[in-house]
Formats: C-alpha cells, sequence, structure tokens
C-alpha cells in the first residue's frame, strides 16, 4: 500500500444526518491514526452544505442532485443509478485506500471504485441486507443478485452483531462476517436534555420513551393508539422518520403524546435517563428484523432505564432473566396489560437487574474494527491476491 493513498472512504445513500453507526465508526478510524483523511459521501439535500466538516480528518461530502421522494421501484432503481455515477466521478480520480459500502445497493459503485483505485473494499452493513422488508418483488431479486455476485470480491464484511454474522458466513462460505455493535461509546460525554422538562410532563405521571427511527415496522400507529387511551401515561417519541406526521398529528391532539427532535448520538444515553420506561418493539416482518439488536436496546440498557420489548433474539440475549416480564406479543394488546402491571417496586427491580447487562463495550467492538483494518492495509486485496493465485497456477 502506497503512503500516498490515505483515504478512507464510507459510502452510503442518505443526506447524512442522524447517521450514529458511521459517526461512531469514522470516529474510531480517524482515532487510530491510520488515514490522513476519512469521507463521508451521502446524497445531496435540500437545506444540507454539499461539505460538512465534521473535525480535522472527517469531512461529510454530498453529492448528485436532490431528488423527490421515489413513486416506484423503476424510479429507485434509476435514482440510485444517477447517484452512483455522481459518487464515482467525485472519487475515482482520489487517493483511496479503503472503500466502505454501508449498503448493498452502494456496493457495486463502491467495488468499481476500489477496482479504479486500488483500494480495499468492506461491505458494511447495516442490517441483513437482502432480508429487509423492502427486498422483495424486482428491488430484492437485484439486491441478491448484487450481493451473490460482489461479496466475495470485498475484502471483509462488517455486520451489526452476531446472529445476522452467524447467517452471512452460512450462506456464503467462505466468507468470514466481523460482527461490530453499534453500542455508545464509554468515552462520550454528552449532553442530557430533559425530556419530562421539554413536554412540560407533571413529576407524578409515567413517561415512557420510544427512540429511534420512526418508520413502518416500530408499532408507531400502535402505540399512538394505546396512549390515547391512557392519558394518565405520557410518551415521548425521541427522533425522526417516514412516520413523524403521524407522531406530530398524535402530539397536536393529545397532551400525553410528545415528539422531541433527534439529540446527537452522544447526547441520547444521558437524555434516556429522565425517562421512567423505554419502549422497544420491532415488529419481526422479515429475517433482518427478527435477527437485529436494536440500537435503543442498548441504549436504554446503557442508559439504566427499563424497557418493554418483543420476541428479539438478540435482545433477549443482552437482558438478564429479571426483565423477561417486560416482553410482549403484540402492542395493541399486550402493553396495556403489562403497563398496568408495573409498579414501582417492578421498576426497581428491573433497574438493579440491568446493572448486571452485559452491554457489548465500543472500545472493545472498535479495537475490532481497527484490527481488520490493519489487517486490510497490511496484505493484497481479496481481487489482486486471486489474481496473483491465478498467475501462479
Amino acid at each position: 500500500m502506497s503512503d500516498a493513498q490515505k483515504l478512507n472512504l464510507h459510502v452510503y445513500p442518505s443526506p447524512i444526518v442522524n447517521e450514529s453507526r458511521i459517526m461512531r465508526q469514522t470516529s474510531a478510524v480517524a482515532e487510530s491514526g491510520l488515514f490522513d483523511a476519512i469521507e463521508i459521501c451521502g446524497t445531496h439535500a435540500t437545506g444540507l452544505p454539499e461539505e460538512q466538516r465534521l473535525d480535522a480528518t472527517r469531512l461529510i461530502r454530498r453529492v448528485g442532485a436532490p431528488t423527490e421522494r421515489p413513486r416506484s421501484v423503476l424510479h429507485r432503481v434509476f435514482g440510485q443509478i444517477r447517484w452512483s455515477i455522481a459518487a464515482y466521478r467525485a472519487y475515482a480520480r482520489r487517493p483511496l485506500s479503503v472503500v466502505n459500502a454501508h449498503s448493498v445497493a452502494v456496493l457495486p459503485v463502491c467495488w468499481l471504485l476500489a477496482r479504479k483505485t486500488d483500494a480495499r473494499l468492506i461491505y458494511d452493513t447495516h442490517e441483513l441486507e437482502t432480508q429487509t422488508s423492502t427486498s422483495h418483488g424486482v428491488q430484492g431479486a437485484l439486491f441478491r443478485l448484487i450481493e451473490r455476485l460482489l461479496i466475495r470480491r470485498t475484502d471483509a464484511v462488517f455486520v451489526v452483531n452476531d446472529e445476522i454474522a452467524q447467517w452471512y458466513d452460512a450462506a456464503y462460505p467462505g466468507i468470514t462476517a466481523t460482527s461490530i455493535v453499534n453500542s455508545p461509546s464509554q468515552s462520550e460525554h454528552g449532553r442530557a436534555h430533559d425530556l419530562r422538562a421539554a413536554a412540560d410532563i407533571p413529576p407524578e405521571a409515567r413517561l415512557y420513551v420510544h427512540v429511534g427511527n420512526l418508520a413502518h415496522a416500530r408499532s408507531i400507529p400502535d402505540l399512538v393508539a394505546v396512549f390515547t387511551q391512557r392519558t394518565h401515561d405520557h410518551l415521548v417519541f425521541l427522533g425522526a422518520g417516514p412516520l413523524e406526521d403521524v407522531v406530530k398529528d398524535a402530539a397536536a391532539s393529545r397532551s400525553n403524546i410528545h415528539w422531541h427532535p433527534p439529540v446527537d448520538s452522544a447526547n441520547v444515553v444521558p437524555t434516556l435517563r429522565s425517562a421512567d420506561v423505554g419502549i422497544c418493539t420491532i415488529e419481526p416482518t422479515c429475517l433482518s428484523y427478527q435477527l437485529s439488536l436494536p440500537n435503543k436496546a442498548i441504549e436504554y440498557t446503557a442508559a439504566g432505564v427499563p424497557f418493554i420489548f418483543n420476541d428479539l433474539p438478540a435482545v433477549r440475549r443482552l437482558l438478564p432473566a429479571e426483565l423477561e416480564s417486560f416482553q410482549i406479543d403484540t402492542v395493541s394488546t399486550d402493553l396495556p396489560a403489562l403497563m398496568d402491571k408495573i409498579d414501582e417496586n417492578a421498576l426497581a427491580r428491573a433497574r438493579e437487574a440491568l446493572t448486571l447487562a452485559e452491554i457489548p463495550r465500543w472500545d472493545t467492538e472498535s479495537a475490532r474494527m481497527i484490527a481488520k483494518y490493519e489487517e486490510l492495509l497490511d496484505g493484497p486485496a481479496r481481487e489482486q491476491a486471486n489474481d496473483d493465485r491465478s498467475m501462479d497456477a
């Protein structure tokens, strides 16, 4: 690897606003000193700068033209192609040393960039990429084809938990996926936002919080319906997403339902400590969700906030047995019944049990990631190594 090649590129098809995983990863990579510069390539969006400096090493670069929300799969495919061309043009002549493809949709352009610049390629997945709720029909078939064709041409595969690592290892024999859990860093000293004070919630009322993406398969409408009937309990939605308007409409008409804008990833855990109970309900509508370990589960645990959750193996593995009583099957029927049973003694026991939970430590997770970077930088690229073996034969 030439000394001149000191740029680590991360590519993700979003405006790069609240991507805590990418921010945490790139911060750790910056601290490692392996690269002179780290750039995060995202989509251009109205109101956001084309270039945004994060620190002395990291820069967000937003490319392509702002586009309307695609109306069909065909529009999404062509939109992705247009944006990929813009990303390729922006980086094809840059001195890349490692390229991180943060979704299957950007894997083709990242592979092309790695080939063009002789860089190492990391498939840096945020979920079980080909088994999501949107991976069906034409789009799903296309994603599965891309992954099947290119995953063995990558130099490393990063995934978000052990369950998904095991799936990739079984699906693609010979591929060893590296699990890197997006845990809050103990070195992050964020600022706490008092959710109770911000929403003017009386001290005697119980405060529930739902943190994270306001998207489908998070039971958002069901949660709204439940709290519409329970005016003595308060629910704060902390986050943004496609169902943000649903939450804001509910908050406008109900005094016990509230919306709070997202906070910086370093501020999430201290902010959650102002709540009494968390909610982590991921509808298992696809294999990716079934095997997921939601960030919110780790964040609630780190904050010492007992939380209500549905049957997810990775979450069950995270929590002590004492928290089993907080598990539900359906929001509409099981949640109200459980809320009726939870008293201050139950919350106190749950808080005590959470102190025994073994949360993945970011210093351990990031060290595993940095070790993989060092391994890649010291050795030949996978495709180069394969070509060399072919020539030797």
